[in-house]
């Protein structure tokens, strides 16, 4: 399955899985958003499955905590499994692997052309 399309993305938390935006992945170029950020990056797949995704997060308006800070800028490196039109993984901020947040994707569509 490709990678390629419009995926729905979630942390997970104290309280279970919380929705955070959208994810628009095209051939190595990610773009996203969701209520109180954008985001954008790049990323790659191994072919064992594996992804990597390298995204530069804008938080705007209300800005919630992530990895215990709350800031308009943050970089994350997310290691992601895929299984079909799921994504499971970690995003960490590089260089602080130890505070790790969990995170899953659902492929929602393909992109419109």
């Amino acid at each position: 399955m490709s990678i390629n399309g419009v995926w729905s993305s979630d942390i997970g938390g104290a309280y279970g899985w919380e929705a955070i935006g959208t994810m628009f992945l095209d051939d190595g170029r990610l773009i996203g958003g969701g209520r109180n950020h954008y985001s954008f990056g790049k990323y790659t797949m191994d072919p064992d499955g594996t992804v990597i995704l390298k995204i530069e997060i804008r938080q705007f308006g209300t800005k919630r905590s992530l990895f215990g800070r709350k800031s308009e800028e943050l970089s994350i490196v997310v290691t992601a499994r895929q299984d079909g039109d799921k994504m499971t993984g970690e995003a960490t901020v590089p260089g602080h692997s130890e505070y790790g947040i969990a995170v899953r994707f659902k492929k929602r569509g393909k992109l419109p052309k």
